[in-house]
């Protein structure tokens, strides 16, 4: 763990400060023991969340190119994989409860079995006395710097949402910092004996006094906004029980669970559907489907085509609820009837931005829960240069649309999918008042049935060039 007075040293990688100060109590984990625990650069340590998401401690810093797994910081014979990116929370750090980072990696790292981040009911369990594992790279009296090692202590209390866990010999230390604190959640309270990740190394005293740690589960909003995925598959970001069929097969023995990196780590014992705050994830009982309306652009808008691109540019926006059932899973867009290639989309904000030729157009959202029932929102007719396309009579074909008059492109030029974000072209919240209802804020408007989506029509990518799709998981 960080001590106070060297908290700025370790923004820095550790062969800049050599760490005097030695921690008692930790043992060396096994091969592939608690393999969710990994290193950035030397630093610091972090926990893998999510296949492609390592959340850490901010006053660790950004700049981490690459993160490794394994025992050792040097990655054998594990391996270190790139990040995309790694961000701190503004204003976070030691004090505030707030120690919050997070790097989001290149490649997803499926092969490893991740515990979930505590969660809703669950944050129960937090209570004087209970014992719980800190894992990290750091200093330790029973070898050198850099190996990874467990240590077994007692949770305090909790102040000012900073648990103050260990003490009498038990601590984490330097190089430790950003590390996970894990606890099982034991049968004989209600629990599945699975186990769950709650904490992040973030500063003290001496080590071997105890110290102060945040928690991830008081940061998860920030954390999934910020990484663009979904973190928790059994609650909703505030807390609340929402299974989807990911919230089960959670580790019972993370700590040994078998194999070797070099041929594949093991994932031992795994639980089964979770039910710990709740009835567990079950396809059948939902039959539901989800709810979905399209709210921008409004029905029968015209829209001007740009005299210098000869096309409109304006964004489809759609939301959509899933009710009493286990959420929605994805949404997808149909213009004139044909699926928008690559233009599913797995969370909030449902946004498709394109450009369209002069022409008829209609768009319809199709929403997909986890149980498998689809919904579908009504139809919006709009025009680019001319009048909307009449809705059909009943009995005839609801598609309609007129794609003559040129193709449509990206806003990279390419025609094409632009990516999973950026600074431009995201799209924004649901502006409110624009379900074609007039009420501020507007309700969802749409049909909830069963369906089959149409499947997708080669001819639309070049009608339509899809870019910034926000997605998640």
């Amino acid at each position: 763990m960080l001590g106070i007075p060297l908290l700025l040293a370790f923004a820095f990688p550790v062969a800049s400060a050599t760490p005097t100060q030695e921690i008692y109590g930790g043992t060396e984990v096994v091969s592939c023991g608690w393999p969710t625990t990994v290193s950035l650069e030397g630093s610091c340590t972090g926990t893998l969340v999510h296949p492609q998401v390592v959340i850490y401690a901010a006053h660790c810093g950004t700049g981490y190119g690459s993160i490794t797994f394994g025992e050792t910081i040097d990655g054998s014979p594990g391996r270190s994989v790139p990040t995309q990116f790694c961000s701190t929370y503004p204003g976070g750090g030691p004090g505030g409860g707030d120690d919050w980072a997070v790097c989001v990696l290149q490649e997803p790292q499926n092969d490893i079995q991740i515990v979930p981040i505590l969660m809703g009911c669950e944050t129960g369990i937090l209570t004087p006395g209970r014992e719980v594992v800190a894992v990290g790279f750091g200093t330790a009296n029973t070898g050198p710097y850099g190996i990874k090692r467990e240590v077994t202590m007692q949770l305090n209390g909790i102040s000012n949402n900073e648990p103050f866990i260990g003490g009498g010999g038990l601590d984490t230390c330097q190089g430790d910092s950003g590390g996970p604190v894990f606890v099982r959640l034991p049968a004989a309270e209600g629990g599945d004996d699975t186990w769950r990740v709650f904490g992040i190394t973030s500063y003290g005293g001496a080590c071997g006094g105890g110290g102060y740690y945040s928690m991830m589960h008081t940061g998860i909003d920030w954390f999934e906004s910020e990484s663009g995925f979904d973190l928790t598959p059994c609650h909703d970001v505030d807390g609340t029980w929402a299974p989807t069929p990911d919230c089960k097969s959670f580790p019972l023995e993370p700590a040994n669970p078998g194999g070797v990196w070099a041929e594949g780590c093991d994932p031992g014992p795994l639980g089964g559907l979770s039910a710990s705050c709740g009835n567990p994830f079950d396809a059948s009982s939902d039959v539901d489907a989800p709810v979905v309306a399209i709210q921008n652009p409004m029905n029968n808008a015209v829209f001007m085509s740009d005299p210098g691109t000869g096309q409109a540019a304006f964004p489809v926006e759609a939301i959509a609820e899933d009710g009493m059932g286990f959420g929605v899973e994805t949404v997808s867009l149909l213009i004139n009837g044909a699926e928008v290639p690559g233009g599913v989309l797995t969370s909030p904000p449902y946004v498709w931005n394109g450009s369209y030729p002069p022409g008829q157009y209609t768009f319809q959202a199709i929403a997909t829960d986890y149980s498998g029932n689809v919904g579908e929102s009504l139809i919006v007719y709009v025009g680019v240069d001319m009048d909307p396309p009449e809705p059909p009579m009943e009995g005839e074909d609801s598609t309609g649309g007129d794609t003559e008059g040129g193709s449509g492109t990206g806003a990279d030029g390419s025609g094409g999918p632009m990516g999973t974000g950026g600074e431009e072209g995201t799209g924004s919240g649901l502006p409110p008042g624009q379900d074609g209802s007039g009420d501020e804020g507007g309700g969802l408007e749409g049909c909830g049935c069963r369906s089959t989506s149409p499947s997708g029509a080669p001819w639309l990518l070049a009608l339509l060039g899809l870019w910034g799709l926000r997605r998640r998981r």
